[in-house]
Formats: structure tokens, C-alpha cells, sequence
């Protein structure tokens, strides 16, 4: 008996390897009768491959483009003093052709300094004779002139506005208050014009 323990501890490597190579070729033999099996689904009628249908969009109006559209943005930030203002749009040559309103000017009336330290800008807007919006935060002292509170995350209530839509062509401009340096009594405001011209039909 303490022979037949030897022989098997001396041929212990041998037995782990064989165990390892009979189970490895089992595995083997496993995967690859699978992978031969025939499919439970052979025969059964496939759906014949349909082409991909056209996108509805349901929420808004697509519009199909022929020609190139034309679309004109303005950004950018004024200082003004009391008593300055600026064009922002060239003016055309004939000002009988907007009634001689100027296309697109911002002229800074004063700062109005408020007890509790903020400043506000009352301003006036010219913008081709159109009248102008502004949110409910905003105070209208007199026909496209304002008073503006310092812009905050709701801008809709704190900011000037215009827009319009005629046929094939849509203008909207926005106005809100950047912050005023009390010390240059300067006003920075965040201007914001967008003109877009569709093709017709």
C-alpha cells in the first residue's frame, strides 16, 4: 500500500495535467457542438427587411429649404455714459424710407442710483419707428423709454424686446442691463439683433 501512495504522489503532475487536457478538450468539443447546433429559429419566416420610414415631426412645422436662408446676428455689449448713444445699425441714405427714425439706436437718459445701493439705467430705444416690449420688471416711462433693474437669471421680466414677423422675414432684438459702474457712471448693456430672411414659397 505504501507503494501504490508513492506511485501516485511521483505521478501526481501527470494526473493534474491529464485532468486539465480532458477537460479543456471537453469544453472545446462543448462550444463548437453549439455553435453547429441548428438555430431553434431556422425555418421560421422572417420579416422581409422594410426600408427605414420618413421622420415625422409632430411637435413643430418642418419646413423643406430650397434656397439658402439669410440670417444676420448681432451680439455685443455697449457702455454708455448719461446723455450718449449709439447706432448700432448703419442708417440708409433716404431717412424718409423709415420715417426718420434711426434703424437701431440706444441713447443711456441717466443712472438712477436706489436707496439700497443698486443702480438702474434708464434708457431709450429707437428701432426704426417700431414700438418696443419690455418684461414686467421693467418700468416704461414714456414711449420706448425705459427703466432697467441689473439683468438676473429671469431674463424675459428684466429685459427690452422686439419681434417681428413679416412674411418670409423675422426681426426680433433684445436689451438687458449688464451693470453699472457707479463710480464711471457707466452702463453696460447687453445688446442682442437677429434679422432672418427665408426664400419664398
Amino acid at each position: 500500500m505504501p507503494d501504490l501512495v508513492t506511485a501516485l504522489t511521483s505521478d501526481l503532475p501527470r494526473l493534474v495535467g491529464l485532468t486539465i487536457a480532458l477537460v479543456a478538450a471537453l469544453v472545446a468539443v462543448t462550444a463548437y457542438w453549439r455553435r453547429q447546433r441548428p438555430s431553434a429559429y431556422v425555418g421560421m419566416s422572417r420579416r422581409k427587411d422594410t426600408p427605414p420610414r420618413a421622420i415625422t415631426y409632430r411637435d413643430t412645422p418642418t419646413v423643406r429649404i430650397s434656397d439658402s436662408q439669410r440670417i444676420d446676428r448681432l451680439r455685443k455689449i455697449v457702455r454708455l455714459n448719461p446723455g450718449q448713444h449709439l447706432d448700432l445699425l448703419e442708417n440708409v441714405a433716404d431717412p424718409a424710407v423709415i420715417g426718420g427714425s434711426p434703424r437701431f439706436r440706444i441713447s443711456l437718459k441717466r443712472v438712477v442710483r436706489m436707496d439700497d445701493g443698486t443702480a438702474l439705467a434708464h434708457i431709450a430705444v429707437d428701432f426704426g419707428g417700431a414700438a418696443v416690449s419690455c418684461g414686467p420688471l421693467v418700468e416704461e416711462i414714456a414711449f420706448n423709454e425705459f427703466v432697467l433693474p441689473r439683468a438676473s437669471r429671469d431674463e424675459p421680466r428684466n429685459c427690452v424686446f422686439h419681434y417681428q414677423e413679416n412674411g418670409d422675414s423675422l426681426s426680433f432684438m433684445r436689451l438687458k442691463l449688464r451693470g453699472v459702474d457707479m463710480d464711471a457712471d457707466v452702463a453696460e448693456i447687453d445688446v442682442m439683433q437677429v434679422e432672418g430672411q427665408w426664400p419664398a414659397g
